[in-house]
């Protein structure tokens, strides 16, 4: 993920380029319109969400690494995806998706099922087939 960080009052505001648009009212000009950055508030909260990504991306590393996972549920992670939204991309039903996260299915996935897991996480099969985990966070 991208950071950028400024500094505005002495607070820290890493998501400076995200920009909200806010209605305001005057007796005499009605109505009005301005684009500025978040307000701190939100920052906060997105902050706070992606630091959860890092936590269960790092839960998720822990389990493929240890041969309790398949690298799909790593890059399924990585791209902030649920069973039923991979299951949907790769048009299969969901308990296939959740066999293939399993080492053994995973190990039994037929070539043309990896390309396509591939070119869905945007990747080649040998990095899916042996996924760089060390060096692969955000």
């Amino acid at each position: 993920m991208k950071e950028e960080k400024t500094e505005t009052g002495g607070e820290e505001q890493p998501y400076h380029y995200n920009r909200e648009l806010f209605y305001s009212f005057d007796k005499e000009k009605g109505y009005s319109q301005r684009v500025d950055y978040m307000i701190p508030e939100n920052q906060t909260i997105i902050r706070q969400q992606w630091d959860l990504v890092e936590e269960r991306l790092k839960g998720i590393r822990y389990l493929v690494t240890s041969g309790k996972r398949s690298p799909i549920a790593w890059y399924m992670e990585k791209a902030l995806m649920e069973i039923p939204m991979l299951a949907g991309y790769m048009e299969m039903s969901a308990w296939r998706i959740r066999w293939h996260i399993t080492p053994m299915g995973f190990k039994q996935l037929k070539p043309r099922i990896l390309e396509k897991y591939a070119a869905l996480f945007g990747i080649t099969v040998e990095a899916l087939k042996h996924p760089d985990l060390e060096n692969n966070l955000r």
